[in-house]
């Protein structure tokens, strides 16, 4: 299977393609491009619109293949949204501004439940405060996709009369 798959299979692209990788300095370099057949996801709304123009390259690192770094390399394009006005297109392998994908921040944060924070950051080279914020850009994507339409009822298992409570 052609790296170039495995990229995509990853992160799961729809809108963007991978135009090509390269190999620097031991790291692996994605750069990937928007499919033209495709609308403009504005990041706030979610509507699609027509492009407005491209920002400068932005890099994200993405999860190790074979103990080898991966960074894709894109330039986010803005969108010309007639709600929201002149906004970044949506990217869908990332949250916000972090510069993780969400595949390896996932990976970390799995990881992180299992051994130190300290110790998971340096299996991967970053320090543990990224780490850190890997597991707090996890759990805010849970808190904000949670569905709790389906829930009846709460109960509750233990009622605390008076201090000490015997």
């Amino acid at each position: 299977m052609l790296v170039k798959s495995i990229i995509r299979k990853t992160l799961g692209l729809k809108r963007h393609c991978v135009e090509k990788v390269r190999d620097k300095n031991g790291h692996l370099m994605v750069y990937l491009v928007p499919d033209k057949r495709c609308k403009l996801i504005c990041s706030s709304c979610g509507g699609k619109h027509p492009g407005y123009d491209t920002i400068k390259e932005r890099q994200w690192k993405h999860v190790p293949l074979w103990g080898i770094p991966v960074t894709l390399i894109y330039s986010p394009r803005r969108v010309h949204c007639a709600t929201c006005g002149v906004k970044v297109e949506d990217i869908p392998w990332t949250q916000g501004k972090s510069p993780l994908t969400l595949p390896l921040s996932i990976f970390l944060a799995t990881l992180a439940k299992e051994v130190a924070w300290q110790v998971a950051g340096r299996l991967f080279g970053f320090q543990w405060n990224t780490v850190r914020k890997a597991v707090k850009d996890v759990v805010e994507y849970g808190l904000k996709h949670r569905d709790m339409g389906d829930i009846l009822y709460i109960g509750v298992d233990e009622i605390s009369r008076r201090k000490g409570h015997i």
